[in-house]
């Protein structure tokens, strides 16, 4: 069934178009496949824009740090509490300040989502949309195509474009380095006698200090039950 384009509209949840047909990302060619760039676009939380939103189906919940509450317009006040602790992949313990219940925008749909508010400052998104938010939203992400495809009310699909630069040039996080152009993914080099490659590079990851930060220690990995509130 061939795709029908409805429109490219911008509204408040970021930049999308809407389309009548099946899901089909285009094949990407060499170039496009030549990035390691996660996936940040701007959200709308209830009526504000909020930019450096990660999309993140490694993280199985959604994520705010205590330090975006005030932006929003909210205090420790909102929150629902709870006794949930979050363990990232390095396996550090974060406790949770609490739950907050936020409208979130993106595209044309629109949710009431929870977030697991931490006190945390080392994150470098302003939110973190986990698999809670992409299943609920009927959402399917593609970091290969920077892009997110999601079912709206009305049954149309819509694209919402990721932010091609959602950091300033002069950012020193290392998510900020995935951003150059000319960064690739690893390659393979070199045989041995069973035709086994023995050595693996990637020289610009090298170059820009990202051989100690190829894991975001900071996505949240599973929640810790220690009382029944939720």
């Amino acid at each position: 069934m061939p795709e029908q384009q409805i429109g490219s509209p911008r509204i408040e949840g970021g930049t999308h178009k809407l389309t009548t047909g099946p899901l089909c990302f285009s094949k990407p060619t060499k170039e496009m496949a030549n990035h390691l760039r996660p996936l940040f676009i701007t959200a709308n939380f209830g009526g504000v824009p909020i930019p450096k939103t990660m999309v993140d189906g490694g993280a199985a919940i959604n994520l705010l740090p205590h330090r975006m509450l005030s932006k929003m317009g909210r205090t420790e006040k909102d929150l629902i509490p709870t006794r949930l602790t979050v363990t990232n992949f390095a396996g550090g313990i974060t406790k949770t300040l609490g739950i907050l219940d936020v409208d979130v925008l993106v595209g044309s749909k629109k949710l009431k989502v929870a977030f697991f508010v931490v006190d945390t400052t080392s994150t470098t998104y302003n939110a973190l949309l986990g698999r809670d938010w992409i299943h609920q939203s009927l959402c399917v992400p593609s970091t290969l195509h920077q892009q997110l495809a999601l079912w709206n009310e009305d049954g149309y699909m819509e694209i919402v474009e990721a932010d091609p630069r959602p950091f300033l040039p002069s950012a020193m996080c290392c998510e900020a380095r995935y951003y150059h152009d000319d960064l690739g993914p690893f390659t393979f080099f070199g045989v041995n006698q069973n035709g086994r490659p023995h050595g693996v590079t990637a020289q610009r990851l090298i170059e820009e200090g990202l051989t100690n930060s190829l894991e975001d220690w900071n996505r949240p990995f599973v929640l810790n039950f220690q009382s029944t509130d939720v």
